[in-house]
């Protein structure tokens, strides 16, 4: 095309532009968690609002969200930054749709579908032919009239959903919403690669080029196509542009495509006794020495709790600004005034591996050394970049620049793949980062949270044989018992990836020759042969998930089934299968209706048992109910509307957090005894005190006093003064609760015979 015509045409479609659509808000009363609820939001950066640049004459969504919205599993709740309806309003258009309007909605949607898949064919076509500004305008009317009637859309407009979902849903609406979703944003991006196509016929503005690439590249984040966003903004990188986006998403889009390569963590030997397990042991040091623990990186932060650590992307800039104020420096000035006391290394270590920020390699190299830094990159556990455009490098490049110079490292810059977790005493977990999405190639490995150190500080620690780690996701359960009570520890993850984890923690923290096997499949189902073990620890998926609808719970490691104990029902049901006589199983999870939990655990016991007559004692620590109303791990209007009438539909009306011991009797034992231990206690999984002196020693085996423990009711459980220690005062009240909960049980069972008993 020669230039006049190419100007002609654009300027034709600039006449013709949509109006930008504005970003949603969520509506007064829905829930925001708290920081550390495993809670995912959508990464918005600030400086990028704004998807497209004045130059881009054919953005028809000005100020949609940026980039990626990770719609990973929120195993307990929703961070409330997509749109989401009104509850109130949105469940009552659900709960009220009879099965013909249902079949009308769903009929309307895909109508739409089908229009938008047309306009996107039409768009296709204008870029391999010579279309006229006519023509030009007629698409864009059309695209006009059909956004109109997308706003008519009684669960919220299509396309005013951030991403597309990922996930199979079998409810029809939701699932023909989505629908809608992909088919605009298809069409959208058909109609931007015309516009790409003629500016390169153009020939002349290389900064409308680069602009319209990157729009390209945020309309294939939305679409989850990250090596096509990747490839795209590499491609305007290239052209030397000075759009302000280019820098941030360049990093972003590497950051999401590095972890995602098919040898990540693997090819290298990490046994025990092999050079990489030594090297591992090696960087271990680096971050001990370096005082890379809770208590350093809270305070150097100034963060409340690591949770601020797990949604980082919002956080980054904040938490980093004050570890870099944090830094040990003598100031001459005031030589007498006492200053900040993190080392530098420190500082440089929680911001590649915590804070998800970008570093020299040459600084890498000198925190760890080059052999080291080598064996990270061959793992491909940090990745290493190229200038501005933020090009990954392959691992056998990198490495050579570093024998070539360990001081320059061919100046390549450094982003790590996994974060870093410190744990208790000296202890170091590595996980994925949140923002590592999942997909249908990769289920992400979670990172570290609050329902996983509630486990860490509930389960009993009393001294075991063998532990078996089951739904293990990075093994830090069975790392720490390992490193605390077990002499042996098997691992069992669904998740492929999560092998690759526990293999990595293990050799990290010098205890792969201690792990009797790392089993991939379904719970009791993957071990290769039947044995028995002292110990079971779970946290399994706890998410409900009815017919697929909630994308934030799409996710395996968050995905609970219908009413989120599908996991759960499985474990509980094949314990006395596995377990020694007078072994235990601690598990944590969201109860819904928790109140019935008792009986369903005894159900799901009977049902796994068989002919086995061993009978088991189970106390279930609870926290404060949360209404199921306000439980919205979904990421758009119609999630929202159709998972709350689901939710009513299946009757949950409240989700709690709890904390459970089972213990297994002997082949003597067949009562079934499951309770509630005492009230409901506020934040439990936050409350480690409680946890580690408490619920940790509820399951003790050691011997029972001479006269017997006479029960204690409810009511007389009083707190102590408030003059003793928490501790001393913790400890005193938790024989009373134990006893109480016997009390109750045994009030409960009064009335049931003993055939009852032993169904």
């Amino acid at each position: 095309l020669g230039a006049a015509k190419a100007k002609a045409r654009m300027a034709a479609l600039a006449s013709c532009r949509p109006a930008g659509k504005r970003s949603p808000r969520a509506p007064a009363g829905s829930l925001t968690w708290p920081p550390g609820r495993r809670v995912q939001g959508v990464f918005v950066p600030s400086s990028c609002q704004s998807l497209h640049s004045s130059t881009n004459v054919a953005g028809a969504n000005s100020s949609a969200l940026l980039a990626i919205s990770k719609m990973k599993a929120q195993r307990t709740g929703f961070a409330g930054q997509a749109p989401v309806l009104n509850p109130g309003a949105a469940i009552q258009r659900a709960a009220g749709l009879s099965p013909g309007n249902e079949a009308s909605t769903v009929a309307e949607l895909e109508q739409s579908a089908r229009a938008f898949d047309r306009l996107r064919g039409e768009w296709e076509t204008v870029a391999d032919s010579d279309s006229e500004p006519q023509h030009l305008q007629q698409l864009i009317a059309q695209e006009q009239g059909l956004r109109e009637g997308l706003k008519k859309c009684q669960f919220g407009d299509p396309s005013e959903t951030t991403t597309v979902p990922r996930h199979a849903c079998k409810d029809p609406i939701a699932r023909a919403h989505g629908e809608v979703t992909r088919a605009v944003l298809n069409a959208e991006l058909a109609r931007c690669v015309w516009e790409v196509q003629l500016l390169r016929r153009g020939g002349q503005d290389q900064v409308g080029l680069a602009a319209a690439l990157i729009n390209i590249s945020v309309l294939k984040l939305r679409l989850f196509d990250i090596d096509g966003a990747y490839e795209c903004l590499q491609h305007a990188a290239g052209l030397g542009s000075p759009d302000k986006r280019l820098d941030l998403l360049t990093r972003y889009s590497a950051q999401l495509k590095a972890p995602r390569h098919w040898d990540f963590l693997a090819g290298q030997d990490l046994r025990s006794g092999s050079q990489g397990a030594a090297l591992l042991t090696h960087a271990r040091e680096i971050f001990l020495a370096n005082k890379y623990k809770i208590e350093n990186v809270l305070a150097a932060t100034k963060a409340t709790s690591m949770s601020e650590f797990i949604f980082v992307d919002g956080r980054a800039e904040k938490l980093e600004q004050a570890l870099l104020e944090s830094i040990e420096e003598a100031n001459p000035m005031q030589p007498e005034a006492p200053g900040p006391i993190c080392p530098v290394d420190l500082v440089d270590l929680v911001r590649i591996f915590l804070l998800h920020r970008v570093l020299p390699l040459a600084r890498i190299c000198q925190l760890f050394g080059p052999e080291c830094t080598q064996l990270l990159l061959r793992l491909r556990a940090i990745s290493a970049m190229e200038g501005d455009s933020c090009r990954l490098v392959e691992p056998g490049q990198a490495v050579a620049a570093i024998d070539a110079s360990n001081f320059n490292c061919g100046a390549y810059f450094a982003v790590s793949n996994i974060a870093m977790w410190p744990l208790e005493e000296d202890l170091l977990i590595a996980t994925d980062f949140e923002q590592t999405f999942s997909s249908d190639d990769l289920e992400p490995v979670m990172y570290i949270s609050e329902d996983s150190l509630a486990l860490l500080g509930g389960a009993p620690r009393e001294p075991a044989r063998s532990v078996l780690d089951l739904c293990a996701g990075s093994g830090v359960q069975g790392i720490v018992a390992l490193r605390n009570y077990a002499q042996r520890a098997t691992f069992v993850d669904l998740n492929p990836r999560s092998l690759k984890f526990v293999r990595l923690n293990l050799a990290l923290n010098g205890l792969a020759d201690r792990a009797d096997g790392m089993h991939h499949g379904s719970l009791y189902e993957a071990l290769p042969t039947k044995r028995q073990f002292d110990a079971i620890l779970a946290n399994p998926p706890f998410v409900p998930n009815p017919q697929g609808i909630a994308s934030g719970a799409g996710a395996m490691f968050g995905n609970g089934g219908e009413t989120g104990e599908h996991v759960l029902a499985g474990i509980v049901q094949g314990a006395s299968q596995v377990l020694e006589p007078g072994g235990r199983l601690s598990f944590v999870s969201m109860a819904p209706n928790v109140e019935d939990l008792p009986r369903r655990i005894e159900e799901w016991y009977c049902a796994g048992s068989g002919t086995s007559t061993a009978g088991f004692e189970a106390l279930v620590f609870h926290g404060t109910a949360t209404a199921a109303e306000r439980y919205l791990p979904t990421s758009s209007p119609v999630e929202a509307a159709r998972y709350q009438a689901a939710l009513q539909r299946l009757g949950i009306l409240t989700l709690s957090e709890v904390v459970g011991v089972l213990v297994v009797g002997g082949p003597d034992s067949n009562d079934l005894v499951a309770s509630l231990a005492g009230d409901a206690r506020k934040d439990l999984w936050s409350d480690q005190p409680f946890l580690r002196l408490v619920v940790q020693k509820s399951a003790s085996t050691s011997p029972p006093p001479d006269h017997a423990v006479q029960p204690v009711s409810a009511e007389a459980i009083q707190p102590l003064p408030e003059t003793q220690p928490e501790q001393e005062q913790l400890a005193a009240q938790a024989a009373a609760v134990v006893a109480a909960a016997a009390a109750a049980q045994e009030a409960a069972d009064a009335g049931r015979s003993r055939q009852q008993n032993a169904r």
